[in-house]
């Protein structure tokens, strides 16, 4: 087209009025190159294409327009005759078979285990925190040692405690304890998971207090949630030293829940290293999985026990057991059994030896009862007589 490059040129406000100054204006109209400039200038693009631009503008033959039809064109076309090309065209080259080969090559079929694979890899990116620096990794991995070495006890005590205890077998007597010394244990155990614990909330919320101090600029927003969150998570990690261990535990659950999310969110908003998020989360599931396996832990003392109660249990682990396992039991309890019938013997006797001193002491005192008022009347007797 040639209206294009006329309309779009700079150099035509340049040219002086000439015979065919219509023909400029027409297609000069103002378009999305043009400058209010009051002397317009020429770029170095522009002023090679000014030759071409005075031939289309001095022209005598008039440009082609591109929605007219040639005619003179069609005519010549039309007079040609067709030329036989058997190679190409034939009776069959223009007929489709029902069943023919693809003339493009098919598609690629989709890996089945291809989205399984990147799920796992995305786990194995996740949990190996290969973007994390070294320093919090370590430090992090070694912060959850004392989470999972008091989960990993209640277990062993709590199976300790609902095995009977000495067994027969004397190599799992030399494990175990018995149940007063596990009992100790395990509430020895208590304030120090619970503890540290509430020293691990307290932790998560101040970080955010030095996020806060290294920033150059302060936000409001910004500055009102990481105040916030370092004075929320002592207020609610500390009370927990007071409760139950169940609900202590549980509450520290959803604490450290409550802070990931929180922090996830921070990492999003920009708040906090990019890796961060990724950091929480491993620590979070393994502090979680280690407070859940407390909580089954605990819950499973005394369960297959289900007529024993409270005050049974407890009296089950206060009880000393003696330490020798090797005994006759059979025996011991036959003679135990033989002492308590000789014990009866000894009884059922006594109260007869008893039973028999109470009545000669009744009949000696009614001897002497008649002896003393045989001899009152012998006195009432000579009295009667003197008179």
């Amino acid at each position: 087209m040639i209206a294009n490059p006329l309309r779009a040129s700079r150099a035509l406000r340049t040219i002086h009025p000439l015979p065919h100054a219509r023909v400029v204006t027409r297609f000069a109209q103002p378009s999305a190159f043009f400058t209010r400039h009051s002397h317009p200038t020429f770029h170095h693009g522009i002023r090679h294409n000014v030759p071409k631009v005075f031939r289309v503008v001095m022209s005598t033959k008039p440009p082609l327009q591109p929605n007219k039809i040639d005619k003179e064109f069609e005519r010549e076309v039309a007079q040609k005759k067709l030329e036989q090309r058997p190679e190409e065209v034939s009776s069959s080259s223009s007929v489709r078979a029902v069943f023919e080969a693809s003339q493009t090559s098919p598609p690629d079929e989709p890996d089945v285990m291809e989205g399984l694979k990147g799920d796992i890899n995305t786990v194995k990116e996740t949990f190996a925190l290969a973007s994390v620096p070294r320093e919090p990794f370590v430090l992090g991995l070694a912060g959850t040692l004392p989470y999972l070495v008091t989960s990993l006890s209640t277990v062993i005590l709590s199976w300790n405690l609902n095995t009977d205890w000495p067994t027969k077998s004397s190599f799992v007597n030399a494990f175990l304890f018995n149940h007063e010394e596990a009992a100790q244990w395990l509430h020895f155990l208590e304030p120090i998971q619970v503890g540290y614990g509430a020293v691990i909330i307290s932790f998560l919320g101040a970080i955010h207090w030095g996020l806060e101090f290294a920033e150059k600029q302060t936000l409001e927003d910004r500055a009102r949630l990481r105040y916030g969150i370092g004075v929320l998570a002592p207020a609610v990690a500390w009370p927990t030293i007071f409760m139950p261990i169940q609900w202590a535990l549980t509450t520290q659950f959803a604490a450290f829940c409550v802070l990931y999310y929180v922090d996830s969110q921070a990492t999003v908003k920009g708040w906090a290293p990019p890796w961060y998020a990724s950091y929480r989360f491993v620590l979070t599931a393994v502090v979680g999985a280690a407070i859940a396996i407390s909580l089954i832990g605990r819950a499973k003392i005394g369960e297959g026990r289900t007529r024993l109660s409270s005050s049974e249990l407890a009296d089950r682990i206060r009880a000393k057991v003696t330490p020798d396992s090797n005994r006759d039991w059979a025996k011991e309890e036959e003679k135990e059994r033989e002492r308590i019938h000789e014990e009866k013997k000894q009884e059922e006797k006594r109260k007869k030896e008893e039973e028999e001193k109470a009545k000669e002491e009744q009949e000696k005192k009614k001897k002497q009862e008649k002896k003393e008022g045989a001899a009152d009347t012998k006195e009432e007797g000579e009295e009667q007589k003197g008179d």
